[in-house]
């Protein structure tokens, strides 16, 4: 069941040396979250700025979706889902 969150939160980030960046933790209302996996990243535009959208795996099989905006730099909890195999 996917749960839409819509929330701001705290991210850490790696950032490349070729100018690209993923998260590497979450925090979330005092949780933290590690992520396992990106499983896919696309971008979209916001007039002039940029979205950065990230699917990611993260402990115990839940998938989240999180957004960067470049209009306030701020990150966004969209969408997360645990896994019910």
């Amino acid at each position: 069941m996917v749960q839409v969150i819509g929330e701001t939160v705290a991210v850490l980030s790696r950032f490349s040396s070729g100018g690209g960046f993923e998260p590497v933790r979450i925090k979330w209302r005092n949780h933290k979250i590690k992520v396992q996996g990106v499983t896919g990243r696309w971008d979209r535009h916001d007039g002039q700025f940029k979205i950065y959208h990230f699917a990611l795996t993260g402990e115990g099989d839940t998938f989240y979706e999180i957004t960067f905006h470049t209009r306030d730099m701020t990150w966004h909890l969209e969408k997360m889902a645990l896994n019910e195999l």
